[in-house]
């Protein structure tokens, strides 16, 4: 069982064999360090998370300006959500209108764009106006920096609309680090936001499923370390830190997801993101959202990192850190840092937290006391993102789509010959059991074994067609889902 985890800081490598061997290297070392120090890497298969793009969507958000274009058809007016082209693929999947493939290179010619979201309304049942517009796109724009809003997957257009935003503004950044990862680990998935895996090629074509990607790891991780079934974890990264509450032994989790107080698609784990961490700079007695190295680890500027050295800590060089040359209220800072931390626990009612993340040991006490909660911080709480990604168990979600009509099966997002009779009206058990055959297959396919057993029914939903006054075929569409959880492990540490 081998996990990674890649901050904006380190990179992290949990190997669980006989016993937990934690492998830590700075991120700018790249991963053949790790492919050369690791045999079984490449061998073994590996679940990688990642805090990226969490921490990119932080920091960028605003900057990466994208250029959003919508194929909405009749209706209503989503102008204030980017620029609407002619062309329409109705409810049923049959194009209606074709494309304008001029007016397209005239928005093209607009400047200041980095990237491009393209969203037809029913491009879930048929994409190919999607793909039409692309092909422009193409012509100004490289391939990853352009997302398409079928891969995402729901009929709800706005928030397939501002997920496929956010998919284009991570696309190019998880593209290159899935492309750097395959040179050393051809055997890995991710584990994304909701807490299921996913294949790579998947994942960069819906880049936002990473979103919650290392708070999905930490919990499973400080669940996985602890056995503590109710509390919070406190994941203290370099970049942020994460909130992440914990019931019954599971992360709690919520649907569309907002980001950046956007309505999304994603499912996702429950958490509270606070947009300071480690490597967060310290400027006129305040934290800020401006990052850098530490003093302590050869950075120039001063952070939290550095504020801890000064009230007594010793992290790092923290020599460095006590003889910055310049005065620094820092203890005002660290403590609003605290008080922040402490009354998000109090909104969330923490009892109990759990602390992760190198810099725990020396804050988590203080974070407790300022709370009133009892907390604990586990052995290996510097590789408890990896822990997690490691024991993560195989899980997925199946997006299922079957129109007997046309004779197609959309299996989240991949077009198939539907395994009905052309104009058939399967029974609604028939139609289950074919998405859970695709399910199993899925799965078999990533290694899954016990977990085939554990498939749940999310959402459910069918109707006849009609035309003429006869019955033409079928549409439905199955939600299902093996739930995330922990693989169980023999050896205790």
């Amino acid at each position: 069982m081998i996990g990674i985890n890649i901050g904006g800081v380190n990179i992290v490598c949990a190997i669980l064999g006989e016993e937990i061997r934690i492998i830590k290297k700075p991120s700018e070392v790249g991963f053949e360090t790790f492919a050369k120090e690791i045999p079984e890497l490449g061998k073994d298969k590996t679940v990688v998370s990642t805090s990226l793009p969490l921490n990119h969507i932080l920091m960028k958000y605003e900057k990466l300006k994208t250029l959003v274009l919508l194929i909405p058809g009749p209706g209503l007016n989503y102008s204030n959500y980017g620029h609407v082209l002619k062309g329409y693929v109705n409810h049923r999947g049959d194009v209606v209108e074709k494309i304008d493939e001029e007016e397209i290179r005239r928005i093209l010619e607009n400047p200041g764009y980095s990237n491009v979201a393209i969203a037809s309304k029913f491009s879930v049942r048929n994409p190919i106006l999607e793909e039409e517009v692309k092909k422009i796109v193409l012509e100004k724009f490289d391939e990853k920096k352009i997302a398409l809003s079928h891969h995402v997957g729901g009929l709800n257009y706005p928030a397939r609309i501002n997920t496929t935003v956010i998919n284009a503004k991570l696309k190019e950044m998880i593209w290159n680090l899935t492309d750097e990862l395959k040179k050393y680990i051809p055997n890995f998935y991710y584990l994304i936001g909701d807490g299921s895996i996913s294949t790579p090629d998947m994942v960069v074509e819906n880049p936002s499923l990473l979103y919650n990607s290392s708070p999905a790891a930490s919990a499973f991780g400080a669940i996985f370390l602890t056995g503590i079934k109710d509390a919070v974890v406190i994941d203290i990264g370099g970049y942020s830190t994460n909130l992440i509450p914990i019931e019954n032994g599971k992360p709690r989790f919520v649907n569309y997801l907002d980001i950046m107080g956007k309505r999304t698609l994603l499912r996702s784990i429950e958490t509270v993101t606070i947009p300071f961490g480690g490597n967060s700079v310290i400027c006129e007695g305040r934290i800020t959202e401006e990052l850098c190295k530490p003093i302590a680890f050869g950075g120039e500027r001063f952070t939290l990192t550095d504020a801890m050295n000064c009230m007594g800590q010793e992290i790092g060089d923290f020599r460095a850190s006590r003889n910055f040359k310049e005065k620094v209220d820092y203890d005002i800072a660290f403590q609003q840092f605290i008080s922040l931390i402490a009354a998000n626990l109090i909104d969330l009612n923490a009892e109990k937290i759990i602390g992760t993340g190198y810099l725990s040991p020396y804050i988590i006490p203080e974070i407790a006391r300022k709370a009133k909660a009892s907390y604990v911080i586990p052995k290996f709480y510097d590789g408890v993102r990896a822990i997690g990604s490691a024991v993560s168990r195989i899980s997925l979600t199946l997006h299922a789509r079957f129109d007997t009509e046309k004779g197609i099966a959309i299996y989240n997002g991949v077009f198939e010959k539907v395994p009905f009779r052309v104009g058939s009206i399967p029974k609604d058990e028939e139609i289950i059991e074919a998405a859970r055959s695709k399910m199993i297959e899925i799965a078999k396919k990533m290694g899954a074994e016990e977990e085939i057993e554990d498939i749940k029914i999310l959402d459910f939903y069918s109707f006849t067609i009609v035309k003429g006054g006869m019955k033409r075929g079928l549409i439905a569409d199955v939600t299902m889902q093996i739930e995330p959880g922990i693989k169980p492990w023999k050896k205790k540490y």
